[in-house]
């Protein structure tokens, strides 16, 4: 199974989240494919000779990382193999007998904990927000209330051990860390979901409104009785704050992203087609440097200038023929590929990509019929002379080479490409319109927005998806996107 999300990471930036469920298969190879059409206007005058491939991979940023298994709210602290019941047997056997392994085992205890707590806080709140009965709501909202209060009770729970018995290890400061990233997660959530809740001008009961307040207020009064550095405080920048919320959060998932080393693919077939170019292009200068002297003979005027035309066909030939070659390989290499190594080390597998801009008539069948979907809501000219760019992506994961199969439920890819490049030549982002009122009419001014249309297939081997989106976009950045329903799933 394949999950995706796609959402704006900031004005400039799209970041596209892809989900790959492990197979059930205890050894072998899994196999993820990524494609990627970008369909450019015109006006933004984007093509091969101003975007190079260099220019693309700038903009893009690539993060793979273990996917945090889904457990609900309610079990991550009663079942018998929670992942509290987890980290509080890893704490014991620690404290029973330290040594390095155990200390390492408990600090990624400790962490994978918080990855699935954020998860879980998630997957809830967004749960409530689509809730449309009232009644549901009201009790999902006390539910969650609840069930968090014992997850974070249960956890502060294992302090006094930890603290008595470790306290001259740096153990100790790794579950404080994880305390304050977890307060600072619950606080989070709540305000989402608070807000939400407000925007949508739902009515929530005032005393549950009441008690998530409390349940903020709580947290806050926690972190500054226990003295953590991200307590904000009035009439000051609180930049702190944010930079340490973010070194949590990079601290806590260091257990889900994985080590990565990339060069370029292809590098030996690269250079047996240059040679092999090389080779065809002097046989060419050869044979007319033959055939010109036993025409002509040595030392003459015609032999010379024969040489000399040889020589620049071969040259030219060469060229020619390592573009031509370097352009078939496209089929069969990759631009770049990445080594995918765990945290202690290992290759559990490695990623491949490219880039390149194709026309019209070389795509695939199915993109062709999903982007005359996307025409439905265009005028016929708008297409016109845009440009298409496909980014492709497949990633190999060796299955008898991941350490621990059961801790985790898959792979999953971070893409998240910059815009800026294509923003540089659009028009002003306001235009000035006229709007007809009963005296007359008015001056006012709209947006100028120009839709960038993109098509994703992606498939783990087996069967594959194909989502339809349209990005909008203006010189100030991301408006918003816009999912395009297209019922089209094949094996």
């Amino acid at each position: 199974m394949i999950r995706e999300h796609i959402k704006i990471h900031d004005q400039q930036t799209i970041e596209i989240k892809l989900e790959f469920s492990s197979s059930k298969a205890p050894k072998g190879k899994d196999s993820y494919f990524v494609n990627m059409y970008l369909f450019l206007p015109y006006a933004l005058d984007i093509n091969k000779h101003n975007f190079s491939k260099q220019d693309f991979y700038n903009s893009l940023k690539t993060y793979i990382r273990l996917t945090t298994p889904f457990y609900l709210l309610q079990n991550i602290a009663k079942e018998k193999n929670s992942p509290y019941a987890r980290l509080s047997k890893s704490a014991k056997n620690f404290i029973a007998s330290p040594d390095e392994d155990k200390k390492v085992k408990f600090d990624l205890e400790i962490k994978r904990f918080c990855s699935i707590f954020g998860t879980s806080l998630r997957h809830a709140t967004n749960h409530i927000l689509t809730t449309i009965n009232n009644t549901d709501r009201e009790y999902l909202i006390a539910e969650y209330i609840n069930q968090v209060t014992q997850i974070r009770e249960a956890y502060k729970s294992l302090r006094p051990t930890i603290n008595v018995s470790l306290k001259s290890s740096d153990i100790f400061d790794v579950y404080q860390l994880a305390d304050e990233y977890q307060s600072l997660l619950v606080e989070k959530h709540v305000f989402i979901l608070t807000d939400k809740l407000a925007e949508k001008n739902e009515n929530v009961d005032k005393t549950q409104r009441t008690k998530l307040n409390g349940l903020v207020l709580l947290e806050m009064a926690y972190r500054e009785e226990r003295e953590y550095q991200s307590v904000a405080k009035p009439h000051r920048s609180n930049e702190d704050i944010l930079y340490r919320s973010s070194q949590l959060k990079k601290f806590i998932e260091s257990n889900l992203f994985l080590n990565t080393d990339t060069k370029k693919d292809g590098l030996l077939f690269e250079q047996i087609i240059f040679g092999f170019a090389a080779g065809l292009a002097m046989i060419f200068a050869t044979a007319v440097a033959f055939a010109s002297q036993m025409m002509y003979g040595n030392l003459t005027l015609p032999f010379f200038i024969a040489l000399v035309v040889s020589y620049i066909f071969k040259d030219r030939i060469k060229e020619l023929l390592r573009l031509y070659l370097n352009k078939k390989q496209y089929r069969y290499f990759y631009d770049f590929k990445t080594n995918i190594y765990d945290q202690k080390g290992g290759k559990i597998g490695n990623l491949k990509e490219s880039f390149l801009f194709v026309k019209h008539k070389h795509l695939p069948e199915l993109i062709l019929v999903a982007r005359n979907k996307m025409r439905s809501t265009e005028i016929p000219s708008e297409s016109m002379g845009e440009k298409i760019i496909r980014y492709r992506n497949k990633i190999n994961i060796f299955k008898n080479k991941v350490e621990e199969p059961d801790e985790f439920s898959g792979f999953t890819e971070i893409l998240r490409m910059n815009i800026t490049d294509f923003t540089k030549k659009m028009d002003d982002p306001k235009k000035e319109i006229f709007i007809r009122t009963r005296n007359g009419f008015k001056r006012s001014y709209a947006d100028r927005a120009y839709h960038l249309n993109m098509v994703l297939t992606y498939s783990d081997g087996e069967g594959k998806k194909l989502r339809l989106y349209k990005l909008v976009v203006s010189r100030n950045g991301l408006k918003r996107v816009e999912h395009i329903n297209f019922e089209e799933e094949s094996a």
